[in-house]
Parts: structure tokens; sequence; C-alpha cells
């Protein structure tokens, strides 16, 4: 009798499980869309933005004695309205422009500390704001800044900023680059393949191994990368190389060990390696002066 109990008591403890577990797995909440959006891979390296800390012209010791003059900008070209911050040498002259784009934070002060650096090398520098003067802090609101702005907004908002450099006295039309850091840098890219430039930098942004969107990329370019970004992989960095070479565009590709995603941005605490980040920089201003003052 006591061994038929404890059969019977068994079977229905394992029923019981059987049927509690299948209920609670059926009405589990369904996940939100904010849940759904998982962090772009990559980003997490970088952690959130330390604006305390204004930038690498902070890190890096600039020999340059240019006075600059800078300040914000509205632009409105072709039906197209977007801001942005522009720094120039306040000598007169006919400088080679810089269509420069933030990371996904936006058009911090950050960037803009990187525009008067550059400017100060000798540059007429146009920071574009791609966000519509949205300015994250947080990987949330990061996010929210890329599902707002797709890139058939950008890409307009980019030109129209390229068509505003061109269009400034103290710009040679003929000598202009794209820079760009992260979501910036897959910009830059963006930029270069549809519009006419001398050169374009891309620091760790979105690139492309795709024969037909590369065939139109024919200025120079430089890429900036690092070994342990786990959004923007070595092996696609290499293809990218790869087919360029083979069609003939100058392409120069820099991948820093022991780098990850966001490296050369300072404010980026997790992320930033100082050494790289200088090493980086002036292998960019090496390729701009190259490229551009011919």
């Amino acid at each position: 009798m006591n061994r038929n109990f404890t059969y019977l008591m068994t079977i229905f403890f394992v029923i019981s499980f059987v049927l509690f577990s299948g209920c609670t797995e059926e009405t589990a909440p369904a996940e939100t869309p904010e849940q759904m959006f998982a962090t772009p891979t990559g980003h997490e390296q970088a952690g959130e933005p330390d604006m305390s800390y204004r930038g690498l012209a902070d890190v890096f010791d600039t020999k340059s004695t240019v006075e600059i003059s800078a300040g914000t900008v509205q632009i409105d070209q072709d039906g197209a309205m977007v801001s942005g911050f522009m720094a120039y040498p306040v000598n007169e002259g006919n400088y080679p422009g810089i269509v420069m784009i933030h990371e996904w934070w936006g058009l911090n002060d950050q960037v803009k500390s990187m525009a008067d650096i550059l400017a100060r090398e000798g540059y007429v520098v146009l920071a574009v704001d791609l966000f519509e003067g949205n300015i994250a802090t947080t990987i949330e609101e990061a996010q929210a800044n890329l599902e707002e702005n797709p890139n058939e907004e950008t890409l307009p908002r980019m030109q129209a900023a390229l068509a505003y450099l061109r269009d400034q006295p103290n710009v040679d039309r003929d000598r202009i680059a794209s820079l760009g850091w992260c979501y910036g840098g897959g910009q830059s890219f963006q930029l270069g393949i549809n519009e006419d430039l001398s050169a374009t930098v891309i620091y760790y942004g979105r690139i492309s191994t795709n024969e037909t969107d590369l065939a139109k990329l024919d200025e120079p370019v430089l890429g900036i990368f690092g070994v342990e970004d786990t959004s923007i992989l070595v092996e696609d960095v290499r293809e990218f190389e790869r087919i360029l070479k083979e069609q003939g565009t100058s392409v120069d590709i820099h991948v820093y060990e022991g780098a990850g995603h966001g490296f050369a941005n300072p404010t980026n605490t997790q992320a930033f390696r100082e050494e790289q980040a200088i090493d980086a920089w002036n292998k960019t201003l090496d390729f701009l002066k190259f490229n551009l003052n011919k």
C-alpha cells in the first residue's frame, strides 16, 4: 500500500511540474521593442561617454600655432536643413576642407574639440550635425539617435554640408575630405561612395565588401581599426582592403593590436587606448596633408 501511494505521489508531482513549466513558458510576456533592439555589438566596449574629458585635443600635443575662429552654422542647401560646427584659420587663404562626422552620441563637445584641433593644422572643418541637435549620454539614447535618423535622411544632410563647404570663399572646392569615427566612420564611407571627394578617413566605421559599392570609392582611403573590435571584424577590413587595392584605389589600412571599438576617443573611458589613438591621429594628419595639400 505504501509503495503504491509513493508511486502515485511521484506521478502526481512529475505531471504537476510539467504542466506548471509549460504554463509558465506559454504565459511569459513578449519582448518589448526596446528589449528586441539589442545593443550593437562593439559599442559596449566603449561604454557611455565621460564628457568631463573633452577629447583627443587634450591628449595630442599639437605644435601648430595657427589661430582659428569657430562657431555654429545653419545650412539650407537644396531643401536640406542641417546645422554644424565650423572651425577655420583666421588668416586669409584657400584651405582644404573637411566634412567631420560624429559618433552615435551626436555633435558633442568632444567632436567640436576635434574640429578645433584639425582646423589648427590648416583646414576648414565643418562638423555636421546629423541628429538635429540631439546629444546622447547613454547607450539607449544613442540607439534612439540611429533609429530616428536613417541613412536616407542623413546622406542628404552630409551632402548639404559638403555643398556648403565647397561654397565657402576660404575653401578650395577641389580639396575636400570626409572624416568620421564609429557611426561617423560608416557615414564617412557613405559620403565617399556617393560624392567626389579628395580623400576619405574611416575610424572603425561600418564598411562594405560589396564590389559594386566599392567601385564608387576611387579617392584615397585611410582606415583605422582595432583588432579587438567585435563589431567591425578584421577579416571584413582585410577584404575591404583587398578589393580596393585590386580595383586600383589608394588605400592605407591600420589595424591596432590591443584596441577595440571606440579606442581613439578619450571620452570612451572603457575603450580609449592613448598610445594607439595618438599614433592613429598622427597617421591621419600625414594622410590628409599628403592628399589635400598637393
